[in-house]
């Protein structure tokens, strides 16, 4: 005897459909993973802008610099009385150094062309010779670069890592120093700041 199978409850209920997510909330979560991909690239990213700094040198003479430059000459800061001269400590494997280089080469022109226009001088900092001088050569610096071997001016000035800038006064004493890549607008409001001070002292 065959059984025949009864035939489906008419009423019988269907597997529920699965509910399309609503668009806007798709939307909304996008939007937040983009943010929060923004936030975390803007935390790491380093900044392309210095900061001004205490040191411990502030109001106090430079440290000397006698040393050779990575053209061979010789080059001594004591030479730079009577001038604004900024000292600027930079390495070729150093990214912001790489970012402000353009801007001190402006800053550069900008004051060879005024009477009495600020100096600059740079500081290899913990880097060969070689690779310091390609460095230079790329971005058309044409200020000294003095080495130092050992780190003994890096120590003098208590510069841990590149680029650290001092802005030395025509007396040879430090009154500012920047941390992380300059841009050429800092350097001039700087200057002109210790320019207005010294102005101010002279009254």
């Amino acid at each position: 005897m065959s059984t025949v199978a009864p035939p489906a409850a008419t009423g019988a209920r269907r597997p529920p459909k699965r509910r399309l997510a609503h668009p806007a909330r798709w939307i909304s979560g996008a939007v937040l993973a983009v943010l929060v991909a923004v936030a975390i690239v803007a935390a790491t990213r380093p900044s392309y802008q210095a900061t001004q700094a205490a040191s411990p040198l502030d109001g106090k003479a430079a440290p000397a610099i006698r040393a050779t430059t990575l053209d061979g000459t010789s080059v001594d800061l004591a030479s730079y009385r009577g001038h604004f001269v900024y000292v600027n400590f930079f390495a070729s494997w150093c990214a912001p150094c790489q970012a402000e280089a353009p801007n001190l080469v402006a800053f550069n022109f900008q004051q060879s062309r005024l009477d009495g226009g600020a100096k600059l001088l740079s500081v290899v900092f913990d880097d060969a010779d070689s690779s310091a001088r390609a460095f230079t050569a790329t971005y058309g610096t044409e200020w000294p670069a003095a080495t130092d071997p050992g780190g003994s001016i890096a120590n003098s000035y208590g510069v841990t890592s590149p680029p650290s800038t001092f802005l030395v006064d025509p007396r040879g004493v430090v009154v500012a120093n920047l941390v992380g890549p300059v841009t050429e607008r800092q350097l001039d409001n700087l200057l002109a700041q210790a320019r207005a001070g010294q102005a101010s002292n002279a009254n």
